[in-house]
């Protein structure tokens, strides 16, 4: 079987080990005291997993129902992928989260997949000297299974047919941009938290609540948009508390990348979002030990 890799994608890992490389701190923990909703146990595992995550997602989707989805453990933080139709495909809906494959974040030589105990995939070193042949054996190893006959029209791999393309927009945007964070496990409450409903809440007009895999949440220090996973819309925060829902311009690759960085204001690729190690700087000069005696 012949396996070919994107060239943006291929690219995009050449971008993303460029740009985390030598970020710091490597690993963040889940009690920083200013980003723990950053923890990860690898930084450039993350941004090099959501890329191959991408590949998955657009060699799959449409003929396999197959996404991938960041997990963030209470006590790792963002520490792997679930390959999964659990949430694609209703015909699907009680089938192992992780039975098509998991990429892990943590382990050695990360990222890693594997498929039960059948598979293991170490990615990490072959990223950085053949991206793409890495993209080629992630391929390769990952299931293709056909699916089954049913009704499809209201699953999401019918629904959603720029998703492959928004999921490697995203996965280009993580790749240039260090801190940028994304979420597809979204949990939208019915009730007030501190007075203010969920954005996604009153966007839906109070009809959509509990958990939902229908939206993106792309996190960038204190700027959330939530993306619907078709593209049409997008809700974000224009002053502390006010939100607006609009036409998101996903049928353009270029045009909904320029527009996502506008609206998250991610300014120059490259540069962290939030500068983690003038944080830690800033704190151990704080501490007693660094600071001089007024006596």
């Amino acid at each position: 079987m012949s396996v070919v890799a994107d060239p943006q994608l291929v690219m995009a890992l050449h971008r993303a080990i460029a740009h985390y490389r030598h970020v710091e701190p490597r690993s963040i923990p889940v009690d920083h005291p200013h980003v723990p909703e950053l923890a990860m146990p690898d930084r450039l595992a993350y941004a090099v997993g959501w890329v191959l995550a991408a590949a998955i997602v657009g060699s799959r989707y449409r003929t396999s129902a197959i996404d991938v989805l960041p997990v963030y453990h209470p006590e790792y933080g963002w520490d792997r992928f679930l390959v999964t139709r659990r949430v694609t495909c209703r015909l699907y809906a009680t089938e192992p989260a992780d039975s098509l494959g998991t990429i892990w974040l943590g382990e050695e030589d990360a990222p890693v997949f594997t498929v039960g105990q059948s598979v293991r995939l170490p990615l990490g070193k072959l990223c950085q000297e053949d991206p793409a042949e890495a993209i080629r054996r992630l391929l390769f190893a990952v299931p293709a299974p056909r699916l089954r006959h049913g009704e499809h029209t209201q699953c999401a791999h019918q629904r959603a047919e720029r998703y492959p393309t928004i999921y490697r927009v995203t996965a280009e945007l993580i790749a240039d941009y260090p801190g940028l964070i994304v979420a597809r496990e979204l949990f939208v409450d019915d009730q007030p938290i501190d007075g203010a409903y969920h954005p996604l809440y009153t966007a839906s007009g109070a009809r959509l609540t509990g958990w939902t895999y229908d939206y993106i949440q792309y996190l960038a220090g204190e700027r959330i948009l939530f993306l619907g996973i078709d593209g049409r819309l997008a809700t974000f925060e224009i002053e502390p508390g006010i939100w607006r829902t609009e036409e998101a311009p996903s049928q353009d690759e270029t045009a909904l990348r320029r527009y996502l960085e506008e609206r998250l204001e991610l300014g120059e690729p490259g540069r962290p979002i939030i500068e983690l190690a003038s944080l830690q700087s800033e704190e151990s000069r704080n501490t007693p030990d660094n600071q001089e005696s007024g006596e």
